[in-house]
């Protein structure tokens, strides 16, 4: 399944690459106030806009339908710059996290896997696919992304390198590389310490310390007892900023 592969490999080489260019970046680029800014922007929109919303909540659950087409596809494309692979492998990784959760055939399981900064997801490609899993979104436009993935990647960074070479830093590679230590820890702690509402067949968590980072998918148990439900609030204080969005751009 090339979408699956497209998927292990960009968080095989890209998200290393990203690491590596970040460290060394901090020896060659400006930290001024207005890069700062630019990076954590970067990171929202990639986090939030691109994985929580996008990834998780509307391609893998889909928990609502857009308002404008457009608007789908300009925050299809931040989904995409967010180099955690192409719709099609992101979705079927974590549908099948979803029917596997915290056993030996979980894709990310912290009682399997342990924590590591670089934990790819190599064995799911040697497993037997189940196209059912993804069905859905087999179609021309996601078959397009999968093939062109790094592709797509690598013109936005060619695009901003062109603009000025400081934005390729502060506008995808750092950003890109917090993104990636956000979700391995949202993979790790929301299945491993925290607070439960429900009683799940898995070990998920909600955990409040996650919050800042992922904002309403760290209300992550709520989220395993009702998948396909929007909104991650069930106590009146976790508040889920990403459902109230959602109210705004859906039909």
């Amino acid at each position: 399944m090339n979408a699956l592969a497209s998927t292990t490999n960009s968080l095989n080489y890209i998200q290393i690459t990203t690491a590596v260019l970040s460290v060394l970046g901090i020896f060659f680029v400006d930290f001024n106030t207005t890069h700062i800014i630019i990076a954590i922007i970067s990171f929202y929109l990639y986090s939030i806009i691109g994985i929580s919303l996008m990834l998780h909540r509307y391609y893998t659950h889909k928990s609502f339908e857009f308002k404008f087409d457009w608007l789908r596809k300009i925050f299809t494309l931040i989904a995409i710059l967010a180099s955690r692979g192409s719709p099609l492998g992101w979705v079927y990784i974590h549908r099948y996290h979803h029917s596997k959760s915290d056993t030996q055939d979980d894709p990310h399981s912290p009682s399997v896997t342990g924590f590591k900064i670089f934990k790819f997801f190599d064995h799911m490609a040697e497993k037997k696919v189940n196209k059912f899993l993804v069905k859905d979104l087999v179609n021309k436009e996601q078959l397009f992304i999968s093939q062109y993935y790094v592709g797509i990647i690598l013109a936005f960074v060619f695009l901003l390198a062109l603009i000025d070479l400081s934005l390729v830093y502060f506008v995808y590679i750092l950003p890109v590389f917090l993104t990636h230590i956000s979700q391995v820890c949202f993979n790790y702690f929301a299945h491993k310490s925290g607070y439960r509402n429900v009683k799940t067949k898995d070990k998920s968590t909600n955990n409040i310390l996650l919050w800042p980072f992922i904002l309403g998918d760290a209300w992550h148990n709520n989220h395993h007892a009702n998948a396909a439900k929007l909104n991650t609030k069930i106590k009146w204080w976790e508040w889920d900023p990403i459902a109230s969005f959602v109210k705004v751009i859906e039909k």
